[in-house]
């Protein structure tokens, strides 16, 4: 009898034990699956703290487009205008239209609260207007410098909290400027603009153009008058020039090279009789943005190629 209760004894205790075990292992899980709730309750109730992107940007011009993407700012991004075309997935975006004929209503469609581009964005009724809803319109100088990129870089990067990274780009552009070896040559160099066969123009001083000519170390060959004029065969013979010099779009909206010298009194030209033409992406020949130093180094070395 007794040995029966102390089995009994035995397995009461035994079992005792394995249920204390159980338990314990219930409570072990129980533990676990509360610490790997831990990190989901911290995002739950940390999310409604966290500042929401709010910004709605929309860019009126290629360069800021450039610059937002280089900052990585282009998450806010929601429409850009047609000068836009790089980097290439800025392509996808919604288009406003171009910078200069811009409406209020095409551009507050996108529900805008920052909108983006340089002082030759227009026209000004449209920028006045949007103002007037409460958006933040900021326009930057269309400048032409060596340090035209490093101003606007570091503007936008202060205007959409993008500090650290204007800093860091800015740094780039400036050891790429620096690395420029640029010669000097006595070439000249006609810039021709063309949206149409029958509407074409020549760059004068106080142009992109005549800025890129000369900063890349060439001679424009137009020097008698500013700005952009309509060209006509006197002004093109007189100047002689060497190289003519066209954006990538203009070329292709006049019909490609073969139009182009067909253009009376071109012939006369050396760069008419020996064909000489460079054709350029228009935003990096013209955009005067981060990529300066690769522009000026790619057409200071096409100069060499006609001396």
């Amino acid at each position: 009898m007794s040995l029966i209760l102390i089995n009994l004894d035995k397995e009461s205790t035994h079992s005792q034990s394995w249920r204390m075990i159980q338990s314990q292992n219930q409570r072990t899980k129980i533990s676990k699956s509360r610490l790997f709730l831990i990190p989901f309750l911290f995002v739950w109730l940390v999310t409604p703290l966290m500042p929401e992107t709010k910004e709605r940007i929309v860019s009126l011009h290629g360069t800021i487009t450039e610059i937002v993407y280089a900052l990585k700012a282009n998450p806010s991004l929601v429409a850009i205008d047609s000068t836009s075309r790089y980097p290439k997935e800025s392509t996808a975006l919604p288009v406003v239209g171009y910078q200069r004929t811009l409406t209020t209503e095409g551009i507050l469609s996108f529900k805008p609260n920052i909108v983006i581009g340089l002082e030759t964005a227009g026209p000004i009724q449209t920028l006045q207007n949007l103002r007037e809803t409460g958006v933040q319109v900021t326009l930057f100088p269309d400048e032409f410098k060596l340090e035209t990129p490093i101003d606007r870089v570091l503007a936008v990067g202060n205007l959409l909290g993008k500090k650290k990274e204007a800093e860091s780009l800015v740094n780039q552009i400036r050891t790429q400027t620096q690395a420029l070896q640029l010669k000097k040559t006595n070439v000249k160099v006609m810039f021709l603009y063309s949206r149409n066969p029958s509407s074409v123009f020549i760059s004068g001083s106080g142009t992109a153009a005549h800025a890129m000519i000369t900063l890349s170390g060439a001679k424009n060959a137009i020097t008698e008058f500013s700005e952009y004029k309509p060209l006509t065969s006197e002004a093109l013979v007189k100047a002689n020039p060497d190289i003519i010099l066209m954006p990538e779009s203009s070329a292709e909206g006049f019909g490609g090279t073969k139009a182009i010298w067909s253009i009376n009194g071109i012939e006369l030209t050396r760069a008419g009789k020996e064909k000489n033409i460079i054709l350029v992406d228009d935003l990096l020949l013209l955009g005067f943005g981060p990529r300066l130093p690769h522009a000026l180094k790619t057409l200071n070395e096409k100069w060499k190629q006609f001396e």
